[in-house]
């Protein structure tokens, strides 16, 4: 699906965009960060199969509930823990976090999102999407797995397990709460899921 609602005007002269959590998709002009991965200096052909753009997130991952996309490696350019990451305050031009914010536990979001607001410049965005709780659990009479699986990550695995569910009730509440302004944009995954620009206030 198109993703489009991604891209902010003028983004391109912006120098300094953070991919968090970005995992097996390499977004170009961003720096990519995540818990664990290759980096993209040492790989470059890995780096070339997950690169992608802003407007065309899933680049050659299209999938569907009963058919999910290929796992690809993490490439990063950065390891880090992106709850506790530093950069200087009002230093940052955007920050994406796509599908990550459910990998989070509550409390350490709280965290993420005060570290995250701080380093943003005031009224640059910050564009997240989150699985919707209830669209979710609608699903578990047609495709259970997919449904199963969409609410609780894969479990054993601490990085990869979702830690709490999210309605856009309370998502946007939330945002709030840490001083964004919120803009709801359109779902582009192929699943139930809220799609945000949070902007600095």
């Amino acid at each position: 699906m198109p993703s489009q609602c991604l891209y902010d005007t003028g983004e391109e002269d912006w120098p300094v965009k953070l991919h968090l959590g970005c995992g097996g998709i390499y977004l170009t002009d961003y720096t990519n960060i995540d818990a664990e991965g290759r980096y993209s200096s040492m790989n470059p052909d890995e780096t070339e199969q997950n690169r992608t753009t802003i407007t065309d997130y899933y680049a050659r991952m299209t999938g569907t509930p009963d058919n999910l996309p290929k796992r690809r490696p993490n490439i990063v350019d950065c390891i880090a823990d992106i709850v506790t990451m530093e950069y200087l305050p009002n230093s940052v031009d955007k920050i994406v976090a796509i599908q990550v914010i459910e990998h989070i536990s509550p409390g350490r979001l709280f965290v993420a999102l005060r570290n995250w607001h701080a380093m943003l410049k005031v009224y640059r965005p910050m564009v997240v999407s989150i699985p919707e709780m209830y669209g979710t659990l609608e699903m578990i009479n047609t495709h259970p797995v997919f449904a199963f699986r969409h609410l609780t990550g894969r479990r054993g695995d601490y990085l990869n397990t979702h830690h709490a569910w999210y309605t856009q009730e309370t998502f946007l509440e939330l945002l709030d709460l840490f001083g964004f302004n919120c803009e709801l944009l359109s779902n582009f995954h192929f699943y139930p899921a809220i799609v945000v620009r949070a902007t600095k206030r």
